[in-house]
Order: C-alpha cells, then sequence, then structure tokens
C-alpha cells in the first residue's frame, strides 16, 4: 500500500472501541456488584479503560480517527470529558506541538521542561513523587497546557482562543453538574479509577519525549522542523504488538506517528521506518525510574549521558 491509502475508516475506527466497551462494561458490573478484591478489580478495569480515553481523545484531535471530522469532534468531546481534558483546547495545542517538536522551548508542552525550578522544595516534590508514582508531571501537563487560559492566550489565534475558552467553560459547567447530582456514583466507580489512570497516563506520556536531547531557540526566529526529521525528538517503545495495538491503539509508536500525524493510529504498525524497534517498554521502565524525577524529566541525555 502506499501512504496515501492509508486513510481513516469508520469499521476499523469501531473496532478499536470494541476493548474501552468491554473494559468499561466489566469495570463498572464488578464495581456495582461485588465488594473488596473484585470491587478493586473492577477499578483497576476502569483505570485501563480511562487511559484508553486520553489515547483516542488523542486520536479524534487529529481528526483522522473517523472518516468524518463531526464524527471526530462528536467522539473527541466524549473522549475529553471522560479525560478532563476539554477537546477544543487538546486540538489546537496538541497541533502546536506537533508543529514545534524538535524546538524545546517553541512546543507549548514541553517549554517549561528546560531546566528544572530553583526552588529545592520543589525539586524534593518532583523527585519524591516520581519515586512514589504520583503522577505530579502528567498533572502539570493536563492542566497548564489545556487548561491554562493564559498560556493558550499566548500560543493561540483568536479564533482559535475562542473554542478553547468554550470548551473550558462547557466542560466546567459539565463537571459541575455531574459532581452535584452524582457525587456518590463519581465516588464509587469513576474517581478512584481515574485517579488510578493518571499513574498509566504518566508512565505512557513521558516514554514520548521526555530526557531526548532537543535544540533550544532561545528566542531566535526559527523554523519548524519538518516531520520525517522529527524521529530523532521523539521514541517510541515496544511491547506485546497485541496489547499495544488494541489496548493502546499503536500510542507507542510514536516515532511513526510524527513522520505521518495525519495517517489514523490503527495503520501505525504497518509503517516501517527503518529505525531501532527499542527500547521494550521494561528497559525504558528501568532506566526511567532509576533516575531522579528532576534529572529525568528536566534534564536530557546530554547531561546525564543516559539513553534509551
Amino acid at each position: 500500500m502506499k501512504i496515501s491509502d492509508y486513510k481513516a475508516n469508520n469499521a476499523k475506527a469501531l473496532v478499536f472501541l470494541i476493548s474501552p466497551v468491554l473494559l468499561l462494561s466489566a469495570g463498572i458490573w464488578l464495581c456495582f456488584a461485588f465488594s473488596g478484591l473484585v470491587y478493586g478489580l473492577g477499578i483497576l478495569l476502569l483505570s485501563f479503560f480511562f487511559t484508553q480515553t486520553f489515547v483516542l481523545l488523542h486520536e479524534c484531535g487529529h481528526q483522522n480517527y473517523f472518516s468524518n471530522d463531526r464524527l471526530n469532534t462528536f467522539f473527541g468531546n466524549v473522549f475529553g470529558i471522560l479525560s478532563i481534558i476539554p477537546f477544543q483546547s487538546w486540538k489546537h495545542m496538541h497541533n502546536l506541538h506537533h508543529r514545534w517538536t524538535g524546538w524545546r522551548d517553541k512546543d507549548p508542552t514541553t517549554e517549561k521542561t528546560i531546566e528544572p525550578s530553583k526552588s529545592p522544595v520543589m525539586r524534593l516534590v518532583a523527585n519524591v513523587c516520581w519515586f512514589l508514582f504520583i503522577p505530579i508531571f502528567y498533572l502539570f501537563y493536563m492542566f497548564s497546557n489545556y487548561w491554562n487560559l493564559g498560556k493558550m492566550r499566548r500560543f493561540l489565534n483568536e479564533h482559535q482562543y475562542r473554542n478553547a475558552l468554550l470548551s473550558v467553560v462547557l466542560y466546567t459547567v459539565f463537571y459541575i453538574t455531574v459532581f452535584y447530582f452524582f457525587w456518590k456514583e463519581v465516588k464509587h466507580f469513576f474517581l478512584p479509577a481515574f485517579l488510578l489512570s493518571l499513574v498509566w497516563k504518566e508512565l505512557i506520556i513521558l516514554t514520548q519525549h521526555t530526557h531526548i536531547e532537543i535544540p533550544i531557540s532561545k528566542g531566535e526566529d526559527v523554523k519548524p522542523i519538518s516531520y520525517k526529521d522529527q524521529v530523532q525528538y521523539t521514541r517510541s517503545f515496544y511491547a506485546w504488538p497485541f496489547l499495544t495495538k488494541y489496548f493502546l491503539f499503536n500510542f507507542n509508536l510514536h516515532e511513526a506517528h510524527h513522520v505521518y500525524p495525519g495517517m489514523p493510529a490503527y495503520w501505525l504498525d504497518e509503517i516501517d521506518l527503518n529505525v531501532s524497534k527499542e527500547p521494550s517498554y521494561s528497559e525504558w521502565f528501568n532506566q526511567a525510574k532509576a533516575m531522579s524525577g528532576v534529572d529525568f524529566v528536566f534534564r536530557t541525555s546530554k547531561y546525564t549521558n543516559k539513553k534509551f
């Protein structure tokens, strides 16, 4: 097949929704019908479901998961609500991430990772949270990029900003309403699972660009780096293919995604970039967790001499 043949396919998109539906259904049933360890299993399954909603938000944000823009927007908002990330904020800020990958200070999602805080207390908090699997880095990523209206005002044009602002307002109203009328159900079914999913999301998203030597523009007038040249500033990881395809929806293949950001994720495993199929997830995990949080997130391989 030619690259142009890898188009959005609604049938494939629906097939990839089977595992989220199964996880959601099984998780709610176990949490509703049982207590103790079985309830805990239900929470675990729901946490996997919430992890998938973030990946699916990412796909719909590229407007290429379904072949129809309205379907992508509708499901993007569904997954955005479940991920607590406003869809319009995500779509516009994430597209800027793809435009500026390769310039660490120009990419809105990495501009705050150039150097660690000068506060010893903040550095201690970062290290302790990383050691204890408290997902502070993912929470900062989520709120500082997709709920921060001041930051979005800096990076987005007026039309994009208005869309993001409306999205933030509507999501806020929705959450307040749901929490007010359905707090018991939220607390029992979704809150514990969502909090646990934050751990899984952090341990996935930090594989992609963290601790890679990425240039800094230092305010110079630089041009975006071409998609094919962004490979050196991204990282994929490899695990059991069935798991990465039907649970993570090829979200692990981040190098191919940056070369072909318009390609639906369910085709990415068909692409051969002729790059090393390393690291395995276990290799990345062991090396990343062997570092302090400050070194892993705010330093690069040039500083630590540790490469994955």
